[in-house]
């Protein structure tokens, strides 16, 4: 096409590159199409909490105070680096969700939140901001598919998998502090990508394994970057997995690492749509505020040579629920009820799950998060398997990487109906 002689070199590289008819976004547009010839098929693609009747779970008092915003507050520019009463209050926010004897060193040793335009932006404004092309990245074989998009395609880091999960379908560090200690040999800055809950395992750490990681962190001596996404920071339903952030774990652990933390509404306040993101960053030392503010303007400077700035809207109605102790206290009740709902599914799906027997399939321990994933016993494509359960009703999202060895099947039960989880189930295992 003559086009394409308009296009950069970087635009020819990403078209050749990056797919988007696969993916989350690609399988749920197979979903919805297939909905049509099937009026009953269940879309369990994507990762957003929904009601029984198959409406957005929202959290009421959140809505209800979009509905009082001005339209200034709606259409008027925010701030490069966030409304400072949403950095302010976004941090208190995530701080009471710690150990009340992490908090103090926590807050002491990072910096204020900086939005983003989602956890997305989020993620491109820290590689950009700390990584170099072709710097090593350690980066889990179970991933988020956009991950690659963003930091191995788009910004061309170097790609050094760790297995996140053992042949049985549990968590190991085993491989990942091998990595690391493997990598630190090198002498040369690297980052590390950690995500839990994990998309697509639903799986998070115990407290041991989170010990087994600091171990292998506090003996760092080059420089690293743990890019910490934690885009379904909190919702853990089993007792024995860390059901809050790493992020005060992994601050104050070694001079030599910089923990950049990355949250925001779309998953802790259910507001997907709202693309709003923050950006936090954790230091290993003693830090002044003179340099915490210099370094957070460096990722101000890069927010406005790219997107500018973040939307205005949903931080008004944040700082408006959040300094308000009844209205904050009010959505945290909220919160609650879409924990408990989404726990309840998580039990009935991992009882269902072990209770049935499949000669194709065997479901991950996931113990958190919006997903369940199930694993492929033999070397059947999990896309063959995805397009196989759309046939029958069911919408999933395939995970498969031949250079890694994934190769399974994601089930996003945070949008099952409750009524629905077995007929789900009953689906999976059918095929062959």
């Amino acid at each position: 096409m003559k086009s394409q002689e308009y296009l950069s070199k970087k635009s020819l590289y990403l078209d050749e590159r990056i797919d988007l008819s696969g993916g989350t976004k690609g399988w749920n547009t197979k979903s919805k199409e297939k909905a049509k010839e099937l009026p009953k098929l269940i879309n369990a693609t994507v990762g957003t909490a929904r009601n029984n009747d198959g409406s957005l779970l929202i959290f009421p008092t959140l809505l209800e105070e979009f509905g009082k915003l001005s339209g200034e507050q709606i259409f008027a520019y925010a701030n490069i680096r966030g409304m400072p009463n949403f950095a302010k209050l976004w941090k208190e926010d995530t701080l009471a969700s710690f150990p009340s004897d992490l908090i103090e060193k926590t807050d002491r040793l990072s910096s204020l939140p900086l939005t983003s335009c989602g956890l997305t932006g989020g993620l491109t404004l820290a590689g950009e901001a700390f990584l170099d092309r072709d710097d090593p990245l350690l980066i889990p074989n179970f991933r988020w598919g956009n991950i690659d998009n963003v930091l191995l395609k788009n910004q061309q880091l170097k790609e050094v998998n760790y297995e996140l999960l053992d042949k049985e379908g549990k968590l190991n560090f085993s491989d990942l502090t091998d990595k690391i200690k493997t990598q630190d040999k090198e002498g040369k800055k690297f980052g590390i990508y950690l995500n839990f809950p994990n998309n697509p395992s639903g799986i998070s750490p115990s407290f041991d394994q989170v010990r087994i990681l600091q171990e292998a962190l506090s003996e760092v001596t080059s420089p690293t970057i743990i890019l910490l996404d934690d885009a379904y920071e909190g919702y853990v339903y089993e007792s024995d997995a860390v059901n809050y952030s790493l992020f005060p774990h992994l601050v104050g652990l070694n001079e030599n690492i910089m923990v950049v933390k990355m949250d925001g509404v779309s998953k802790r306040y259910c507001a997907y749509g709202a693309r709003l993101g923050t950006v936090t960053l954790g230091f290993g030392y003693e830090v002044n505020e003179e340099e915490k503010v210099s370094i957070r303007e460096v990722l101000a400077k890069i927010t406005r040579s790219s997107v500018s700035n973040s939307p205005r809207g949903i931080q008004e109605a944040i700082i408006n629920v959040l300094e308000d102790s009844s209205k904050h206290y009010k959505i945290q009740q909220e919160r609650q009820t879409v924990q408990n709902i989404l726990s309840n599914r998580l039990k009935s799906m991992k009882k269902l799950a072990y209770e049935k027997e499949t000669k194709l399939l065997f479901p991950v321990e996931y113990n958190s998060g919006f997903f369940s994933y199930f694993l492929l016993k033999n070397n059947k494509s999990a896309t063959e398997v995805s397009n196989k359960l759309l046939d029958k009703g069911l919408g999933t999202v395939p995970f498969k990487n031949q250079s890694n060895g994934l190769n399974g099947v994601r089930v996003a039960f945070c949008s099952i109906r409750d009524e629905d989880i077995e007929r789900t189930i009953d689906i999976l295992y059918s095929v062959n």
